[in-house]
Formats: C-alpha cells, sequence, structure tokens
C-alpha cells in the first residue's frame, strides 16, 4: 500500500494600498485564482504540493507603472522580477498557489494562470486568462476571457459602450449581458452550436460548426465570441 502526503500548505499574506483607476496583476502558474471587490488590498495565498517543497516557491509584489503585479517563482528561475515571463517548464516543483484577493473598488484586474481556474467579480475592468482551466468572470466592464482548454462564462453587469473579447480552444462560452444591451457580435465555432437571442445564425451544409454575426439594439458593444470545440451562448 502506497501514500501519497502532502505537504503542509503555507500561507501567504499581503496588505497594500491602490487607487480606483490603478491595475493588479496576477501571474500565477499552477493554481487558482479568485478575486473580489472590496474597501482594501488584500492578497491571501496558500502554498501546497505532493512532492515539491512550497517554502521554496516565493511569492512577489512588484511595483508597476500604474499598480501592482503579483507574481510566483519557482525555484531554479532566479530571483526574476514579475516583468519577466518564467515558463512553467524551468523548473521542477509541483507546488500549487492558490490565490484569493480582494482589490479596492474601482481598480482594474488582469488575472492570468497556466493551470489552474480563475474566478473574479470586481468592479473594475476585468481582463482574465487560463490555460487549463476554466475562467469566469463578473463585473461592470469585462474586457477579455479566455482560456485554452476550458470554459468561458462572462456576466457584464453594465450596459455602456466598450469590447469585449472571449476566446477558448476546448470549451464552451456563455455570455450574459443586461436585458436590451446593445451588441455588435461576431462569433463562431467549428464543433459547436451557437444560440445568440435572436442573431440569425449560420451553419455549413455539410458538418458540424456555426457562425453569427449581427447587431442588436443599437450595437454599442462589440463582442467576440470564439471556440473550437464548444457551444456559445449569448442572453440580454
Amino acid at each position: 500500500m502506497f501514500l501519497v502526503l502532502a505537504l503542509a500548505s503555507v500561507p501567504f499574506s499581503y496588505d497594500g494600498n491602490l487607487r480606483p483607476g490603478q491595475t493588479l496583476a496576477v501571474h500565477d502558474i499552477n493554481g487558482n485564482v479568485r478575486v473580489t471587490s472590496g474597501d482594501r488590498l488584500t492578497v491571501r495565498a496558500t502554498k501546497h504540493a505532493r512532492t515539491g517543497d512550497p517554502s521554496q516557491v516565493t511569492i512577489r509584489v512588484d511595483p508597476a507603472p500604474n499598480g501592482l503585479t503579483v507574481c510566483v517563482r519557482y525555484p531554479g528561475t532566479g530571483d526574476r522580477p514579475c516583468s519577466e515571463h518564467v515558463s512553467n517548464h524551468e523548473f521542477d516543483n509541483d507546488t500549487q498557489v492558490d490565490f484569493d484577493i480582494a482589490i479596492p473598488h474601482g481598480v482594474a484586474l488582469e488575472a492570468r494562470t497556466v493551470n489552474g481556474a480563475v474566478d473574479a467579480q470586481t468592479d473594475g475592468t476585468i481582463d482574465a486568462g487560463a490555460v487549463n482551466g476554466n475562467v469566469r468572470v463578473e463585473g461592470r466592464d469585462v474586457r477579455r476571457a479566455a482560456s485554452v482548454n476550458g470554459s468561458v462564462s462572462v456576466r457584464v453587469l453594465d450596459r455602456s459602450r466598450g469590447n469585449l473579447e472571449t476566446k477558448t480552444v476546448n470549451g464552451s462560452i456563455r455570455i450574459a449581458l443586461p436585458s436590451g444591451s446593445g451588441v455588435t457580435l461576431d462569433a463562431k465555432t467549428l464543433t459547436g452550436s451557437i444560440t445568440a437571442d435572436g442573431l440569425a445564425v449560420a451553419r455549413p451544409p455539410y458538418g458540424p460548426g456555426a457562425s453569427a454575426r449581427g447587431t442588436l439594439g443599437d450595437g454599442a458593444r462589440r463582442i467576440t465570441a470564439e471556440t473550437v470545440n464548444g457551444s456559445i451562448t449569448l442572453t440580454r
């Protein structure tokens, strides 16, 4: 009988200041990122592993031109600043870093992870992405939500103008907008279906797939939605 024991989790805590209009960027590699709005900036993270040593994995908080950047550094990558890209192939440590963050109202969010999910509910602009994981965002102004292997779910709370880009390869896309929102939509999937709240959907005469282009209302918000293996749903 074999036992696999996880090393004790190692917590991380950071409290700071950001003003409305500034940006918090979060760059994770192995782990989930959860972000909500609050009265002040709080960054909480837990490091845990099966075989690696979580104490060898560091979390940096670096100043950026218009805010702060939080990133993860594994042994072998040196003490590189958050501004330098680090590939997850550069280290041999299975530590997972899960973030639970609150950002002040009006602060913009850029959240990225490689192996994990992103879940963000804030009242600033949101740009979120994952490689292997689902992306779920809710906010007044979502600019981008993307994955490679995972579903994408977006709920926009504001009817104002703006651009929204949603994309994945293996997964579905769901977009929910306030009732009566104006939309200019460009959507396509290779193997799934599209439901676009009254817009005509074109389907190839042979084989799977679908596309939809058109305008609802005043067309104020421009939305692109693209997946390879999955369905697309837009509701207002």
